[in-house]
């Protein structure tokens, strides 16, 4: 098994609203979150206790845009669905026609030698349950115990733990970027690292279960703990790299 330590490293009506300031979205019962994203990056963090508070921005060479910016807001089931309508990397090539452009992935793009970047900013309230996706734009999450997933298309997931321990199975996945997670020092998890077309990186000592890991060409799979064990952290990366990292 190939290593390469010492990196560094009920319903409620559906609506939808221009962002132009900080929102705050009442949960209204709703006892879980997910989140997703068309173009931008997403950021998630937890604080408050009622409801979520968002700060969508989208600027174009730096200035404000809110007219390319929507989010819609759906509760089904227990769960409140927050999705970006807009942008949409179609919308923006449709805006701003780039025979000669280029995709450029973590929320950013550059159609017509202009630069969009675009950010979904999520506070979401201690222990509700969370989930993330995105298809352009990464995903970061600072101390975020309940968060359940975080997938990403093209972008980069980014997850670091300080202070809080995450309290159910975590799932981390990106198409084409890195998965990139960080424990304190000491905390015990189990482990389930993939990557086919990447590598795998740690600064930790895993005791890796020899019968279920995997190694050949081109996909390396790492089943085994730190620390003793505890909640499983599945970390999966096609085609890009996988950090684990202590500290």
């Amino acid at each position: 098994m190939k290593f390469l330590f010492g990196l560094f490293l009920a319903v409620s009506p559906f609506f939808a609203f221009a962002q132009s300031d900080t929102q705050f979205i009442s949960l209204e019962g709703a006892t879980a979150v997910y989140i997703y994203a068309a173009f931008s990056s997403v950021t998630v963090t937890t604080g408050g206790t009622d409801a979520i508070k968002v700060d969508h921005t989208v600027t174009v060479d730096g200035a404000d845009r809110p007219d390319l910016r929507r989010l819609a807001v759906e509760r089904i089931d227990g769960v409140l669905y927050l999705r970006e309508v807009k942008p949409t990397a179609e919308l923006l090539q449709a805006e701003f026609s780039q025979p000669n452009g280029g995709m450029n992935t973590g929320g950013k793009g550059v159609f017509n030698n202009l630069t969009v970047d675009a950010v979904l900013k999520v506070v979401v309230p201690v222990g509700i349950p969370v989930t993330v996706e995105t298809k352009y734009g990464g995903i970061e999450a600072v101390n975020v115990a309940n968060l359940l997933s975080a997938r990403a298309h093209y972008g980069e997931v980014k997850v670091t733990f300080t202070r809080v321990k995450p309290q159910a199975e975590l799932e981390l996945y990106s198409d084409y970027g890195a998965v990139d997670v960080t424990i304190p020092v000491g905390w015990g998890t189990n482990l389930d690292l993939t990557t086919e077309y990447g590598e795998l990186f740690t600064n930790m000592a895993i005791d890796v279960d020899g019968e279920q890991s995997e190694e050949k060409a081109f996909y390396h799979r790492v089943i085994g703990a730190v620390g003793g064990g505890g909640k499983m952290i599945k970390c999966t990366a096609p085609y890009g790299d996988v950090y684990l990292r202590e500290g």
